[in-house]
């Protein structure tokens, strides 16, 4: 015998076809994986730079007990206020879920000269579970601690000492006229 001879014409077309397949499969294996790869090896990132600050969150102020109104961890950066507003940077754990934030006043003054108001920011995260550590501003309008302040003292000027708890350095001081 000098050369091969298949017994039967059919094997070798099988054998053809089978040797067919097995190439296109590697081929599109290959094809994915450097398809994958490439992607994999791609980097993106974002500098806090190239972000542009969003616009500030308007907040609600209410009196009440501040347990009823969030509990959720967040770091209070600094607070001010600037006429009627009361504008307040904080950081929280987050991403997923829209949070709130919601100052919750005394019911009473504190009784010096001049007078004093105990708050808190109660934190709703909303159960979100994402770890991305946030830094957000709130815009809260103090309108009704002036309205409180005129229904308890009468009407005019008046100044309030806003106590926030977990706020540190300078107090805050709402000055307002008639």
């Amino acid at each position: 015998m000098i050369g091969h001879q298949p017994q039967n014409p059919g094997d070798d077309m099988t054998r053809r076809f089978s040797y067919f397949n097995a190439l296109t499969l590697n081929a599109l294996i290959i094809l994915a994986a450097t398809g994958c790869n490439s992607i994999l090896d791609t980097v993106v990132s974002v500098d806090a730079d190239d972000v542009p600050p969003g616009e500030p969150t308007t907040g609600q102020i209410v009196v009440a007990d501040s347990r009823n109104w969030g509990d959720d961890d967040y770091v209070l950066n600094s607070a001010a206020i600037s006429g009627n507003d009361l504008t307040v940077e904080v950081s929280y754990g987050g991403g997923c879920r829209t949070h709130t934030l919601t100052l919750v006043i005394a019911e009473a003054f504190a009784e010096s000269d001049p007078v004093q108001l105990s708050a808190v920011l109660a934190h709703e995260a909303d159960g979100d579970p994402c770890q991305a550590w946030l830094t957000e501003q709130y815009v809260f309008d103090l309108d009704l601690v002036r309205t409180r302040y005129r229904d308890a003292y009468g009407p005019g000027a008046g100044t309030v000492v806003l106590e926030i708890a977990g706020l540190t350095g300078d107090r805050l001081v709402y000055e307002f006229t008639s």
